[in-house]
């Protein structure tokens, strides 16, 4: 367990500091959700090695990385192109986990993309293998590793 922390720990910091070029340091406790909503991105890893990577943050920490990503100015405020980053910064963070596992017989799903306020997602048969909370620029960014129970 304590390896697989220290796996989604290194990962999540190098993608977010080596594609955004953005902080992104640990934080002690997993804070609460964010006031003006959340966004996640889910990555499944299925084959040898079978999980999910949920990669959570604020909108506001995900409107600053879509703006980095794709190179827009700080007005621009397209929902798909926040959407579209965090699901590459799930994707980046999953598919450097699933090197890790297996050279070979583990695939990536597609990233799913969820945004709200106010809501749950439960994926049945699953426990946490590892969390990592974060803070980019005083936003809240979580990582988290599940696997089937």
């Amino acid at each position: 367990m304590e390896e697989m922390e220290r796996y989604v720990t290194e990962l999540s910091e190098a993608v977010w500091s080596q594609t955004l070029g953005l902080p992104l340091h640990p934080s002690p406790a997993v804070p609460p959700a964010p006031t003006g909503g959340t966004i996640e991105g889910h990555v499944h890893i299925t084959g040898r090695w079978t999980g999910t990577l949920v990669f959570q943050c604020s909108r506001t920490a995900a409107r600053r990385a879509a703006q980095v990503m794709f190179g827009l100015e700080e007005e621009d405020d397209n929902p798909q192109d926040v959407q579209d980053a965090v699901g590459e910064l799930a994707n980046m963070i999953g598919g450097n986990l699933k090197a890790l596992f297996s050279d070979d017989g583990c695939y990536l799903s597609l990233p799913t993309v969820i945004e709200g306020r106010d809501y749950h997602v439960r994926m049945s048969g699953t426990q946490v293998v590892a969390r990592q909370a974060f803070e980019s620029d005083e936003e809240p960014v979580i990582v988290t590793l599940l696997r089937p129970q």
